[in-house]
């Protein structure tokens, strides 16, 4: 897992330098626009309407998407600071009011209200975040984390203990990661 927490820090590295930039930030979501509505294509649309994505990253793509096409409320948090202040300059480019980005640790959100909850690829600790989501999300909750995907054999595997939920979907990205989708039994 030392591959992937290293990983996971290049990710964030790059994720802020390209923030400064306008067309680069606006690329990278147009690029990403396709994929993650054909991420959360399988999940009923009238049913979502509040939506956590624990560890928005310093560019919200997953946020600005969900909020811009399926016009789902949006809360995206992040533990960095200045993750989090770029994020926020992020969202106001697009000029979207159902996304609020906050200045919180995934261990300590709370999770009432919400009808999915997207843990991020680069999350960590991710094991213990979701286990807490697992345990104090509501009945009926959707989950969707990501990992590695076809980049399990070098980044290494994330097995997770999904007791008491239940498999919605699973879906490879066209990036190479890979979404798992779980209900709250």
């Amino acid at each position: 897992m030392e591959l992937q927490s290293l990983h996971n820090r290049l990710l964030r590295f790059l994720e802020k330098v390209a923030s400064h930039s306008r067309i680069l930030t606006m690329l990278y979501i147009w690029i990403q626009d396709k994929i993650v509505l054909e991420e959360f294509s399988t999940i009923p649309s009238k049913k979502i309407y509040n939506v956590l994505i624990i560890g928005c990253g310093s560019i919200p793509n997953t946020a600005i998407t969900l909020a811009r096409a399926k016009r789902w409320n949006v809360v995206g948090i992040d533990r960095d600071k200045d993750a989090v202040i770029k994020a926020k300059r992020v969202v106001k480019m697009y000029k979207l009011e159902n996304i609020d980005i906050k200045y919180l640790d995934g261990k300590d959100v709370d999770l009432e209200g919400f009808d999915l909850i997207i843990v991020a690829l680069g999350v960590e600790p991710k094991r213990e975040i979701l286990s807490r989501v697992f345990r104090k999300a509501r009945s009926g909750t959707y989950i969707a984390w990501r990992n590695a995907g076809y980049f399990s054999m070098l980044l290494g595997r994330e097995e997770m203990d999904i007791k008491g939920l239940k498999l919605f979907d699973r879906r490879k990205r066209k990036d190479g990661t890979e979404t798992i989708i779980v209900t709250k039994i």
